[in-house]
C-alpha cells in the first residue's frame, strides 16, 4: 500500500536540504510475479512427491503385506526436511513475504530514493540511489496498477529476494509491488529532472 509511513522512519537518513516527496509501503497482498509461474508448479511437484515419499516411507500406504523395510526409520527421516522445504515453497514463502513487506518503507525525496528493511532483531538495513545520478529507471507494472519500480537497472525478481539475483551479484534499489505505480513513476521522472537541474546548476556556480 503506498499510504505515508512515519517520517521518523527516515529522518536519520536525511541530509540537509533533502525532503521527503513521498513514502509508502509495498502492498502486503499475495501478488504473482513472473518467477512465481514456474515457482508454484515446481513447488507442487516437489511438495507432493515428498509428502508422498513420506508416507511410503512410513508405512501409513503400505500397499504389500511385505514387513518394514529395515531402513525404514531412515527414509523417514531423510524424507521429512524434503517435506519441509515443500510446504514453504507452497505456502510459506507467501506468509514470509508479508512479513517482509510489513517491515519494508520506501520514501521519495528530492534527491533519492530511499529503501528502509528492518530484520528480525529489528536491524536495520538501509539503501539508496541518487536521482540526479542514476541513470536507469525501469518499471514493471501489472493490469491492475500495481507495480515495481527499479533505480539503474531492469527490475528483476520478486520481492522476497530483493538483495542478489542468481548470479549473487547486488541487485538496484527498487520499490516492490506499489499501487498506481504509473502515477509514481511520472513523479520519480519530475524530481528527475529538477534534481538534475538543480545538480547542474550547483557545478556551474550559479
Amino acid at each position: 500500500m503506498t499510504t505515508p509511513v512515519p517520517l521518523e522512519t527516515f529522518t536519520a537518513e536525511l541530509v540537509p536540504g533533502e525532503s521527503i516527496v513521498w513514502s509508502g509501503q509495498p502492498n502486503p497482498s499475495v501478488i504473482l510475479h513472473r518467477e512465481d509461474w514456474f515457482a508454484i508448479p515446481f513447488s507442487l511437484m516437489w511438495g507432493g512427491f515428498a509428502i508422498f515419499w513420506l508416507l511410503i516411507a512410513s508405512g501409513l500406504l503400505n500397499w504389500s503385506n511385505k514387513p518394514n523395510h529395515p531402513f525404514q526409520l531412515f527414509a523417514v527421516i531423510w524424507g521429512t526436511p524434503f517435506v519441509l522445504v515443500g510446504q514453504y515453497l507452497i505456502w510459506g514463502r507467501f506468509i514470509y513475504r508479508r512479513w517482509k513487506k510489513n517491515r519494508t518503507y520506501y520514501a521519495l525525496t528530492n534527491r533519492r530514493a530511499l529503501i528502509v528493511e528492518y530484520g528480525l532483531t529489528n536491524s536495520r538495513e538501509v539503501s539508496s540511489a541518487s536521482l540526479a545520478t542514476v541513470s536507469v529507471i525501469d518499471r514493471r507494472v501489472r493490469g491492475d496498477g500495481n507495480g515495481s519500480i527499479s533505480f539503474g537497472g531492469p527490475v528483476a525478481g520478486d520481492f522476497q529476494f530483493t538483495k542478489r539475483s542468481n548470479n549473487q551479484t547486488p541487485r538496484f534499489p527498487t520499490f516492490y509491488d506499489i499501487d498506481n505505480a504509473d502515477s509514481l513513476y511520472q513523479d520519480i521522472q519530475r524530481l528527475q529532472e529538477e534534481a538534475r537541474r538543480t545538480t547542474g546548476q550547483a557545478q556551474s556556480g550559479w
